[in-house]
């Protein structure tokens, strides 16, 4: 006899939203998370509209500002304007946005326990056992959600780690700037509250820094390849302090993090014996963008419906299911995105020579656009750009690949 159906170790918003499906499915849930939320996520805190409309519930209490396109700023300083007359994304306080989902989980009737540290997991066949730091737990089946250094898959086999060259190294400051700074950087022409995210290539190889905008905080970061990494924290400082003299700010600062993420493809496996990884700890993160948000909700979603079959029928081979489901549902959106950040961080000439296109050639800003909006199929944007670059920019495109 176990304690529970389902053990979801990790409370982001791939564990809070596995959590909540699966007890909506009639299923016994606990979830362990070694934080006391609300807590402090490095993340710009931006995501697209597939998030809000994946979500059984309204997220309006926790949306800071709607996002009305991007834009991208070249290494040289070419300013490419993606902006739209129509949103496609929000902004939040991941702060806020994961306590929300972690309380809509506990609400819909998961035992959520905060504070405890997972420390050790193992599969004995007929049941999972989860050991933290303080307890035993026993469950049918287990979801490891608990980032890119997963204890859980650790535990089991999954990986033994996230190597250098699939992997991103980020930091990330929260400033106070008002809400008139916030709209005078960051501020669109059509609507008065709207606002575009700032991407810039060339502070940081292999990767870019940012400004996300809040209600009245900015989000500056940068992040790159872990294998690529030079003085990340230097030329974030760098590229930070010409950002403050350039938009004359002295910004308040309210956290300053960094973190590691997934930026290259899927874990070989998500699923082992009675056990799948969800969100980060599966590598769901777009290596383009490094977005993640996105595949964290639906991967917990996609597990609810699996878990349940898996319980009712008390057969754990029923688990390979969701491996098959998340493939179908985003696995295009991380190879593609592989290709294009392949091509993109290839080189500072790339990085200049896609925003330069994208500048001048509408075809080529409405792929960008929609890429980091998520509007489209990744496969039909990227066969567009491919064959875009080819039969009117020859002599770009041959350089991006030499």
């Amino acid at each position: 006899m176990t304690d529970y159906d389902i053990i979801v170790v990790g409370g982001g918003p791939a564990g809070s939203t596995a959590a909540r499906r699966a007890v909506q499915q009639g299923l016994s849930v606990l979830l362990l998370d070694k934080e006391h939320f609300p807590r402090v996520k490095p993340c710009g805190g931006g995501f697209t509209d597939h998030v809000e409309n994946a979500l059984d519930f309204s997220i309006e209490e926790v949306i800071q500002r709607r996002v009305y396109g991007q834009t991208i700023f070249s290494p040289s300083g070419i300013v490419v304007d993606c902006v739209r007359p129509e949103p496609s994304g929000s902004m939040v306080m991941r702060t806020e946005f994961d306590h929300l989902l972690l309380n809509k989980a506990e609400e819909a009737g998961a035992e959520v326990k905060q504070g405890e540290r997972v420390v050790k997991a193992s599969d004995e066949g007929n049941q999972v056992i989860v050991s933290t730091d303080s307890n035993t737990y026993t469950g049918k089946y287990l979801v490891g959600a608990d980032g890119i250094n997963s204890v859980v898959a650790k535990s089991l086999g999954f990986y033994k780690g996230w190597l250098k060259d699939s992997a991103a190294v980020c930091v990330e400051v929260e400033a106070e700037v008002g809400e008139e700074a916030v709209k005078r950087i960051c501020g669109v022409p059509h609507h008065e509250e709207g606002v575009s995210i700032h991407i810039y290539f060339g502070p940081v190889p292999y990767g870019y820094a940012w400004c996300f905008p809040k209600r009245s905080i900015l989000s500056f970061g940068a992040g790159c390849r872990q294998d690529k990494v030079q003085n990340l924290r230097g030329q974030f400082d760098e590229w930070f302090d010409k950002f403050k003299k350039t938009h004359n700010i002295d910004p308040q600062i309210v956290s300053d993090t960094s973190a590691r993420v997934p930026f290259k493809e899927a874990a070989k496996t998500t699923v082992k014996g009675r056990t799948i990884l969800v969100g980060d700890a599966a590598g769901f993160v777009n290596p383009y963008d490094a977005e993640g948000v996105m595949m964290a909700v639906k991967s917990g979603i996609i597990a609810a419906p699996v878990l349940k079959e898996a319980v009712e029928a008390s057969n754990p081979v029923i688990m390979k299911k969701y491996e098959k489901a998340w493939k179908a549902e985003f696995n295009n959106t991380l190879k593609v995105g592989k290709k294009v950040a392949k091509l993109l961080f290839k080189s500072e000439k790339n990085m200049e020579t896609i925003c330069r296109l994208g500048a001048k050639d509408p075809v080529m800003n409405d792929v960008m656009y929609k890429m980091i909006a998520g509007l489209e199929n990744y496969k039909t944007l990227y066969r567009t750009m491919i064959k875009r670059i080819l039969t009117k920019h020859p002599k770009a495109g041959l350089s991006l690949y030499t």
